[in-house]
This record gives structure tokens, sequence and C-alpha cells, in this order.
């Protein structure tokens, strides 16, 4: 009896621990976090220049014939294929000196056609003397000149035919508008700029390079350029420097190509050139990205394995939105920007685009 009693006994503590287990918690979804890919940045002082990143190739668009635009189909900003038509002039005056020059062409064929006609007559009659051969001679001179008359046409009607098409300005590669200036009603002169096309392709940083500088640029040739934006610093290669000076500013205006990724340039950024011995290892991030404990500084470096950890770093500079650290970063790694006080060491986490 007592061991039935004990038995019953056990069989309700194992059911009431059973009720006490808690499940098994399951797994922390990675905190999404935004971040940034520390780069080195140049020195502020010392031989680095603003530039700006443009296209290797820009050309001015312009209509090849004067006229009024009557249509305008592309805006600035807008990407465009080559042979796209980008505006169109008003083409009545241009259909009708078409007309007129179709017409030219018919009378010049007709009066061909009737000259070696007549020449052939001419010939017959030769034959059978009732004319001279000087009056054979006579018509066939008349032939040629129908001849000639008949290929002045022709090549007229050609050029005008090309007059009525250059009423269209047409893009000549694929590219970025950069500039749109034609507008309805406007009346425009033949090679007037309507439009600036950036094509695609190559990038370039454009900089100034004062008198002082030239030789050095010259000799060094290579440069490091670093994007606003950050990142890793990209090569850099003297391409171009003006033989004259600006007249108001008195500096040389150079193009400096741009190797490596060019995936992440984009018209317009603004961008630090700077010489191979001005640039240092300094790393720019956002000030969002910086950690602040007890007088101490830190960032979240994203592992490889998309594992958070803090990392220790050294401020050589604070901005108003960006902090400049000497040490604790290197160039390529991935910080996070937002949500920093929410992370703890070893957390998951998922990277949101940028």
């Amino acid at each position: 009896m007592k061991t039935a009693a004990h038995c019953l006994w056990l069989g309700i503590a194992s059911l009431t621990l059973a009720a006490c287990s808690k499940p098994e918690a399951p797994p922390e979804a990675p905190r999404p976090v935004r971040y940034v890919v520390a780069g080195a940045t140049a020195s502020q002082q010392g031989d680095s220049y603003a530039g700006e990143i443009r296209a290797r190739h820009e050309t001015n668009l312009a209509f090849r014939v004067a006229g009024k635009v009557v249509a305008k189909l592309a805006n600035s900003g807008d990407r465009v294929k080559k042979g796209q038509v980008l505006a169109r002039l008003d083409p009545s005056d241009y259909a009708l000196d078409l007309s007129a020059k179709q017409a030219q062409l018919a009378a010049a064929q007709s009066d061909q056609a009737q000259q070696e006609l007549n020449l052939k007559r001419y010939r017959e009659l030769l034959a059978k003397q009732f004319v001279s051969q000087a009056q054979v001679d006579g018509q066939q001179n008349a032939v040629n000149a129908a001849r000639a008359k008949a290929d002045q046409a022709r090549a007229q009607l050609a050029a005008s035919r090309n007059q009525t098409g250059y009423t269209s300005l047409v893009a000549d590669a694929d590219g970025v508008l950069s500039q749109m200036v034609a507008e309805p009603g406007l009346v425009v002169a033949a090679g007037q700029a309507m439009a600036r096309l950036s094509q695609d392709g190559a990038r370039e940083a454009a900089i100034q390079v004062p008198e002082n500088a030239l030789d050095k640029v010259r000799r060094a040739g290579q440069f490091q350029v670093q994007l606003w934006n950050g990142g890793a610093p990209l090569p850099g290669t003297l391409r171009e420097l003006a033989a004259d000076a600006d007249p108001a500013t008195r500096t040389y205006a150079a193009r400096v190509a741009i190797g490596g990724d060019s995936s992440r340039l984009q018209l317009g950024m603004t961008a630090n050139v700077a010489l191979p011995d001005a640039a240092d290892t300094r790393m720019r991030l956002p000030l969002t990205a910086l950690l602040d404990e007890q007088g101490k500084h830190y960032v979240w470096l994203i592992a490889a394995n998309g594992k958070v950890a803090r990392r220790a770093v050294t401020i050589s500079r604070v901005d108003a939105d960006s902090v400049t650290l000497s040490q604790g970063v290197r160039p390529g790694d991935k910080i996070v920007t937002a949500g920093i006080h929410l992370l703890r060491d070893g957390q998951a986490v998922k990277l949101l685009e940028r």
C-alpha cells in the first residue's frame, strides 16, 4: 500500500515539475542596423584639393539649324540613350524647302530625259545627213548640262533632307543630361548649346591647382580620391592639366581619372583629391556612430559573421555631423551608425540598405 502511494506521489511530482518547466526560448532575431564602410580620409592641410565628380566625356548638344523650339522631350537629370530625340524645332520651313527641292529634281530629271531623247534623234538624222556633226555635238553638250543640273538638284535635295533632320536634337551617346535649356517657344541659332550630356563610362574628379603646386602635381601624377560620403579611397591618375590659368582664380583646371570601383561615383559628388604623401590613415565616420561611456569612446564593428563587437577608438577631430578617428578603425570596416545604444557584444544584426 505504501509502495503504491509512493509511486503515486512520484507521478504527481513529475507532472508538477513538467508543468513548471518553461519551453525553450526561440532564437533572437537579428536587429536591423544602418552602417557605413570606413574609409581613410585625407589631410585637410597640405596637398589636397576639393573636386567634383564629372564624366570623362561631356558633350554640348545643339541644333545644327536655326528655328523655334516646339517640343521638349527630356529634362535635366534624365538618363538618355544614343539616338533618343531630346527636343524638336518647328520643321515647317524646312519641309517646304524639301518639297521645293523634290520638285526641282523632278524637273531636272525630266529635262535630262528630254535632252537625251533629242540626242538620239540627232544621231539618227546625222546618219541620214539631215544634220551636221556640229549640231550633234551641240545636243551632246545640252545633255551633259541637263545631267549636271539633275546631279545638282539631287545634291540639293539630300542637303534639304539633312536640314529637315537637323530640326531634332538627338543624344549622340548613352548618358545623363546634366543640363537642358531648350524650352518650347525659344528661338535658337544654329550651334547654340541646348543641352549638356555626361556620357556613361569613366568618371573623373575636376580640381583647381594653384600656381605654386603645378610642378608637384605634374611630378606626382598619382592621387587618392576620397568621397565625402565615406568608403575606401580610390586611386586617381592625372589625365589633364590646363596650360593657362583661370583669369579670375589664377588656378589651373585639372582632371584626375578615377580607377577602382566606380559604381558609387555619382555625377556632381564632392571629393577630396590628395597627393599620396598628403594622405593619412584617419577615418571619418558619422557622429551617430560614436558611443561614449565613462569618458571612453567606442564604435560597433560588424564582423564577417554578422555579429557586432564593441571596439575602442581614438578621436582626432569632431565636426558638426562627423568624427575623425586616428585609431581603432581600418579602411573597409563596417561600422553601425544608428541604434548604437541598443546593441550588445556578440549580437547578430541585419544590414539595412544604405
